[in-house]
């Protein structure tokens, strides 16, 4: 495709691009998680990781609230500066505000027309103040958005119904969105809902289905005969699940469908603060074919899923996730929920199963049938997700003017 391609020669000025993520880390955070492993992690970051490795010229920078700091922060890592702001007020998630970081932009801004370079502001998600505020005072500036999974104000009131007496504040902040969506420049959307709910209210901005990227060592053979072996595993069926442990994630359903299948095994590696709830409910039920692994990361998450069968992901919402990439790049079958960008990630029946959310009964019906499945070239669905890939998407729409 002719956007993987990037000239360098339009490279030879100087490049900035400050990669700003939507809100306070701190939310993400469990009891034992410092804020830092969380940022080190977080898409944001990731991206400008990648934005170093692979066009190392442009300078990026990280910045974010943060509601946890008294006082401004700076560190660096793998080569990338990265700025924390103390927030102004941080009522609740997504809507923090921060003064001294609009300040800081404003200079950044202003420095950029004195040393002539081009400063790019990757915004992401826009569906928050923060962001919101961005694209309204600098509105003249390059501003690239990558969406992350969140709703427009009156969505977003319409799954939270017990926020409706706050209707007049979401009616107002959908007139303010409409209205400041057209400052932007490039949308990254991670569902078709989403991609159409910007060309309707942005129609002269670039859209386009982008996602994060996923790390070439996922497409890397591994025998599952040695990788069950490995991990001490039975020669049961063996399906996946990845993810935030969660009722969003259809963890019930899931485990609800386990009862119909008691010859698959099913593995969930992920934390949440649910897990025990649901661990509960497996030994009330005497459910001996579900297991909960906990975070399983590196190395050992990659024996599980060069292990496994089939992959699933029964959500009641979601963006596009990182995990199908992963499990497509092993050459897994998906089966996942038609939510979010889902169906644009899975070719019914060629890489997997698409299913209705919240339905035991056709999750089991989807496990059946694909455990079927032989000599299927489901790895080649994953090559669009390689991160050099997503990164020359990036840069191309960086350098437009």
């Amino acid at each position: 495709m002719w956007w993987w391609f990037v000239d360098r020669d339009q490279m030879k000025n100087k490049i900035k691009v400050i990669q700003i993520a939507h809100a306070s880390h701190s939310y993400f955070a469990n009891e034992k998680d410092s804020v830092k492993s969380i940022v080190l992690n977080d898409w944001y970051f990731k991206v400008a990781k990648q934005l170093k490795k692979f066009y190392p010229k442009i300078e990026v920078e990280c910045w974010a609230p943060e509601k946890t700091n008294e006082k401004y922060e700076e560190f660096y890592e793998s080569g990338i500066k990265l700025r924390f702001f103390p927030t102004t007020f941080s009522p609740r998630y997504a809507l923090d505000f921060s003064i001294s970081m609009l300040k800081e932009l404003k200079k950044e801004i202003e420095k950029s027309k004195k040393q002539n370079y081009k400063l790019i502001l990757h915004l992401h998600e826009i569906h928050n103040l923060h962001s919101l505020l961005i694209a309204t005072i600098f509105k003249n500036e390059k501003i690239v958005v990558q969406h992350h999974g969140g709703s427009w104000p009156l969505k977003h009131l319409k799954e939270n119904k017990k926020f409706k007496i706050f209707f007049p504040f979401f009616f107002l902040g959908q007139l303010w969105e409409n209205k400041i969506l057209k400052n932007v420049d490039c949308f990254f959307a991670l569902s078709q809902e989403e991609i159409n709910y910007l060309k309707k209210n942005a129609p002269n901005s670039k859209i386009k289905f982008q996602t994060m990227g996923i790390e070439d060592e996922y497409f890397k053979r591994q025998d599952k005969k040695e990788a069950r072996k490995k991990l001490n595993l039975s020669g049961k069926k063996l399906i996946i699940f990845l993810g935030r442990v969660s009722e969003t994630k259809g963890i019930s359903y899931l485990i609800e469908a386990m009862k119909k299948l008691p010859d698959v095994e099913l593995k969930i590696m992920g934390y949440g603060k649910e897990r025990k709830k649901f661990e509960n409910r497996i030994r009330e039920d005497n459910l001996k074919n579900v297991e909960f692994l906990g975070g399983i990361f590196g190395k050992k998450k990659l024996l599980y899923l060069s292990a496994a069968d089939a992959f699933i992901l029964p959500s009641s919402k979601e963006g596009a996730p990182v995990t199908i990439m992963e499990a497509m790049a092993k050459n897994l079958p998906i089966i996942a929920t038609n939510v979010g960008g889902i169906s644009l990630m899975i070719e019914d029946g060629k890489n997997g199963i698409i299913i209705p959310p919240k339905s035991p009964k056709e999750i089991v019906k989807a496990v059946k049938e694909i455990l079927k499945w032989k000599n299927k070239n489901i790895k080649k669905y994953a090559n669009v997700y390689k991160w050099k890939k997503i990164i020359d998407c990036t840069v191309k729409e960086y350098l437009q003017k």
